[in-house]
């Protein structure tokens, strides 16, 4: 087992849509919203195969001030919705990321208040027209939260979040790794953190390596230092093989909320970072790795987002590029307002397009994305555009230029 932390020294980085101006004559495939009465948020999205729609995941909040649920939503190909349901309880109930299974059916993975002990992971299977087929919880008797999953080869789910549960973490917020089977039962967990120190780790997202999984999140030094992206990796028990952290100059904080395979083989990380002279002012910095979690470059890009407006990426399907999405905010007379943004880099961390997506007097967020088969994307997150409520799910449909 290795423990590795490097400092790394950048220079340069490249504006996210150079000429970033707003245009709202500029057509696009298709805007969906999603809404109640309350904030209602968009977290994750899947192509669905046997249909060529979408799935959707994240929370509704139907009266103002009261509890959420996690919401799921299928669209067809355009992205009209074929159905919805509500799942949870009395309590807080949120989804952050949706699996479509070879099943044909959908796996939800997110958190509850409303079922077990305190704060837990929730998973919810239904079939294709969002029938439940089974719903678990899992964890300790603390805070224990999944926020993105895989559907692994022989059958079974790997699920990773964070737990801060005695008896699961080392006594702070730990990474949690989980396996399940197609029923929901609990093969095995494992927490990953640093007993030494009284640091916090939470991991956001994962990825199949050749011989186990690469897991991706953040570590909290506090007075020692600041937020640095961590990558772990495991074997396919989850047994740990080593973990690296990313020192930057500075009290700087970044977290890595997305990892992807390239196909070349490597691994992107997608993070959130600020700077020295800016605290409160967010970049996505994409990260290529190798399968040993050698750096082989680093780029970061000048978008404007907050604490709260996280960046991913996902790989492209058919070429070696890799597609940003996230927020990015302007201040005007009317005060703050956001986009959502969508990038294109190639393999070396050039910009091919970045298109603003939204309305340019209300704030539009941008969450994550996916490629479709035919090429196009499907970006998921929230808007207050468009006659919506508080926030509504926002749902857009483009080509591969961005645009439609």
């Amino acid at each position: 087992m290795k423990k590795i932390g490097f400092i790394i020294f950048f220079i340069g980085c490249g504006d996210i849509g150079e000429g970033y101006k707003w245009n709202d004559s500029e057509p696009a495939g298709f805007y969906r919203n999603f809404g109640t009465r309350g904030y209602d948020y968009g977290r994750g999205a899947s192509y669905s195969p046997f249909d060529n729609g979408t799935i959707i995941t994240g929370s509704q909040q139907p009266v103002i001030g009261q509890q959420k649920n996690l919401w799921a939503i299928k669209t067809d190909q355009r992205g009209f919705s074929t159905w919805d349901k509500s799942f949870g309880g009395d309590y807080d109930d949120e989804g952050y990321d949706v699996i479509s299974t070879s099943d044909g059916g959908f796996l939800f993975i997110g958190y509850t208040w409303s079922y077990g002990n305190e704060q837990q992971i929730y998973i919810i299977k239904t079939d294709l027209h969002g029938n439940l087929k089974w719903e678990n919880t899992y964890g300790g008797s603390m805070w224990d939260v999944g926020y993105a999953g895989l559907e692994i080869r022989g059958g079974g789910y790997i699920i990773v979040g964070y737990s801060n549960s005695p008896g699961i973490s080392s006594g702070n917020t730990d990474m949690l790794l989980m396996k399940i089977d197609q029923n929901g039962n609990q093969v095995w967990m494992k927490s990953y953190g640093n007993e030494a120190f009284p640091n916090h780790e939470w991991a956001y997202d994962i990825e199949i390596a050749i011989d186990g999984f690469i897991l991706v999140g953040s570590r909290d030094r506090y007075e020692n230092g600041s937020k640095n992206s961590l990558i772990v990796k495991v074997d396919d028990f989850g047994n740990l093989l080593w973990e690296k952290e990313i020192i930057t100059e500075g009290l700087i904080n970044e977290e890595a909320y997305s990892i992807s395979k390239g196909l070349d083989g490597f691994m992107y990380i997608c993070s959130s970072i600020n700077s020295i002279n800016n605290l409160e002012n967010y970049k996505p910095r994409i990260t290529k790795i190798d399968g040993s979690g050698n750096i082989i470059w680093q780029r970061k890009f000048e978008a404007n987002g907050f604490d709260y407006h996280q960046f991913r990426a996902n790989s492209s399907i058919y070429e070696n590029s890799l597609y940003i999405v996230g927020t990015s905010v302007s201040n005007s007379i009317i005060g703050y307002r956001s986009n959502v943004f969508v990038t294109k880099i190639d393999g070396s961390g050039n910009i091919q397009w970045s298109k603003p997506h939204g309305t340019s007097n209300e704030d539009d967020w941008g969450w994550n994305i996916h490629e479709r088969p035919d090429n196009s994307l499907i970006v998921i997150g929230s808007t207050k555009s468009y006659n919506a409520s508080l926030f509504d799910i926002f749902l857009i449909g483009i080509n591969s230029n961005g645009v439609k």
